[in-house]
């Protein structure tokens, strides 16, 4: 996994967030999931979300982007394949979730 020199990288997109000087837009299907942070590393989230003006989430989603895109730098790509391939066990787990969240509103 490389980016050119033209190609812009996660880190560089929640940098431009921090900045103000860029936009982010998060389509697709979510998964909900409970999460207990280091309050030292939550309130730094915190802080960003601030001085950019966007979600907790979404800062929390594009933190996780620029981890996983800094990992895969160091794994071959059999290694990516396998990280980013969905299972069925995964898929239908998820479409089940996704049907029970729609039932109850």
């Amino acid at each position: 996994m490389s980016t050119t020199k033209n190609e812009v990288n996660e880190a560089q997109i929640l940098a431009s967030l921090i900045k103000r000087t860029g936009k982010t837009e998060v389509s697709g299907s979510a998964v909900q999931r409970s999460h207990r942070f280091p309050f030292f590393i939550f309130t730094q989230i915190e802080n960003i979300s601030k001085m950019s003006d966007v979600s907790i989430s979404a800062i929390i989603n594009q933190l996780l982007e620029v981890g996983l895109e800094s990992v895969k730098l160091h794994l071959t790509d059999e290694e990516i394949k396998k990280i980013n391939q969905i299972s069925q066990e995964q898929q239908d787990r998820h479409l089940t979730n996704s049907k029970n969240n729609l039932k109850e509103k």
